[in-house]
């Protein structure tokens, strides 16, 4: 595996934090896989002392865990963080929507459509189709007006993003998310509060069924 490396000492803690999540939600480290100190000081170009910070954070937000007599493993993606993870997701994504509707005006809607647009133009790229399609839903929450509930949504996204990513290398339909998206957006150029929430449910109920499909046993 490959890192960039950090330019700036002050950020060498950081710049590991971030690099190797980066890695893990993008699955260049996979689920299960072991890390060494050696080869991550290597890899990122910086010394043991801010690796360990950063590896002690990643671990107590869950991305690692240290084992005994082992070393240190990512974490494995299992049913039970991925019901979860959906189960937050559809009860505050419907809220937003919910704050939405009644400030929607052409404008809005707009902006929406431009967002989504994104999706379609890079359905080449799998890990950039993964962030736009947050990016899609973090911005709806964003529109609720509603700053908690934003950064509710926001702090799921990287869970949502990671377990994104096993539908997409199960072979999602990326024209069918699409496709979901435009529902979402009739509904809400529609203000029709049922017909959106219905097909942000739908939208959400899909991905889930196609990561639950498609997690290793």
């Amino acid at each position: 595996m490959s890192f960039l490396k950090a330019e700036q000492p002050q950020l060498f803690k950081d710049h590991a934090y971030k690099e190797i999540k980066k890695g893990i939600i993008q699955h260049k480290v996979e689920p299960g896989s072991m890390l060494y100190e050696r080869s991550l000081s290597d890899s990122l170009g910086i010394s043991r002392t801010p690796l360990k910070l950063a590896l002690q954070q990643l671990e107590l937000e869950g991305w690692l865990q240290s084992v005994p007599r082992k070393g240190i493993v990512v974490q494995t993606i299992n049913k039970h963080d991925v019901d979860e993870i959906f189960q937050l997701r559809k009860a505050n994504e419907v809220l937003a929507i919910e704050l939405l509707i009644p400030l929607l005006d052409d404008e809005t809607i707009d902006k929406i459509e431009k967002v989504d647009k994104q999706l379609f133009d890079i359905k080449e790229d799998p890990i950039q189709f993964m962030y736009a399609d947050s990016s899609f839903h973090l911005f709806l929450a964003e529109l609720s007006q509603n700053h908690r509930l934003h950064q509710l949504i926001q702090n799921l996204t990287d869970h949502v993003n990671w377990y994104g990513l096993v539908a997409i290398k199960a072979g999602i339909s990326l024209d069918e998310v699409s496709s979901e998206h435009k529902s979402i957006i009739e509904g809400l150029k529609a203000r029709n509060l049922r017909q959106t929430t219905d097909a942000v449910l739908n939208h959400l109920i899909h991905s889930h069924r196609t990561i639950i499909a498609n997690l290793e046993e």
